[in-house]
């Protein structure tokens, strides 16, 4: 019989969380201009953008994580992560590197069947495709526009799905419970995202939406509700099976308390939170440690 391998146990912040999961940009480029868009903490002056790893830089890294017992969880961002096309090269180096869960954040108006099934074939677990609005000349991520996204990724069997609906005042806090509707038709997750500000303080002012009442109208209707560990988001599931999950970053104690990411940047570099500036250098696993030891909550 062979040996049996010793688990590594992941490595572990100064304030006690423990880093399991990577979020990695695979590009800054995108097709849309939402007028939210954090770009991953990373902010853009003018035109220039960051160069872009290649597939083998983003597999050393994440065999240098996954060494490091960081292999629970990945998920791939942009800008929009489907316009590279080597993304089902850098899935399946992660695959390769041993991680469980492999998912990918997309706006969804690039997406058809082929894409989707050449994106399982090559790893992937789940998806997430942003949706805002029903209809919407203000947001370009609506339903009329993904629909057909939706609709490759449920034939594909890309499950769990997932629909990222970032809530701003006066443009599309009146379609929440017509989306839950389309969620359920994919039987897909409707994931409330509170607005998050990154610079443009203006817009956020104005477009601002607490999600705090409308999280206690969700709860009322609800027959079960769950916290998940990662940044304390709290799921319903309602009686139609719709389910509907919270991200709140801005209002909730928890969201930074048990945060398990490390962020990854479009050109290689170690992130340490979506808000702060540092940003290492990726050297191997010294360099991740390093990220690791300077992470501090944002929010508490």
């Amino acid at each position: 019989m062979g040996e049996e391998k010793t688990k590594i146990e992941p490595p572990v912040d100064r304030f006690g969380r423990t880093v399991t999961h990577l979020r990695v940009s695979v590009t800054e480029r995108c097709n849309l201009n939402c007028p939210y868009c954090h770009r991953e903490g990373v902010p853009v002056s003018g035109s220039a953008r960051l160069s872009e790893e290649t597939s083998e830089g983003f597999r050393k890294i994440f065999n240098a994580a996954s060494r490091l017992g960081i292999c629970e969880s990945i998920k791939f961002t942009g800008g929009e992560p489907l316009l590279r096309k080597d993304l089902e090269e850098i899935i399946g180096a992660a695959k390769e590197a041993n991680f469980q869960d492999i998912s990918l954040t997309t706006n969804g108006t690039l997406l058809d069947e082929k894409r989707a099934v050449s994106l399982k074939n090559a790893g992937l677990s789940r998806m997430n495709i942003g949706c805002d609005a029903i209809s919407s000349s203000v947001v370009p991520k609506s339903y009329e526009r993904v629909k057909s996204a939706l609709e490759a990724a449920s034939s594909a069997k890309i499950a769990p799905l997932k629909i990222n609906m970032v809530l701003l005042k006066g443009i599309n806090e009146s379609d929440v419970w017509r989306m839950l509707d389309v969620a359920r038709s994919y039987n897909a997750t409707l994931q409330l995202i509170e607005l998050v500000s990154v610079g443009d303080e203006p817009f956020f002012k104005k477009h601002y939406f607490s999600l705090a009442e409308l999280e206690r109208e969700v709860e009322k209707v609800a027959v079960s509700k769950r916290l998940r560990t990662l940044q304390g988001r709290t799921v319903y599931h309602l009686s139609d099976g719709e389910v509907v999950e919270f991200v709140r970053s801005v209002h909730n104690p928890r969201f930074c308390a048990s945060c398990k990411k490390l962020r990854i940047t479009a050109d290689g570099g170690i992130k340490t939170c979506l808000l702060r500036e540092e940003r290492i250098q990726f050297s191997g696993e010294v360099s991740i440690l390093k990220a690791i030891s300077l992470r501090r909550p944002y929010y508490g």
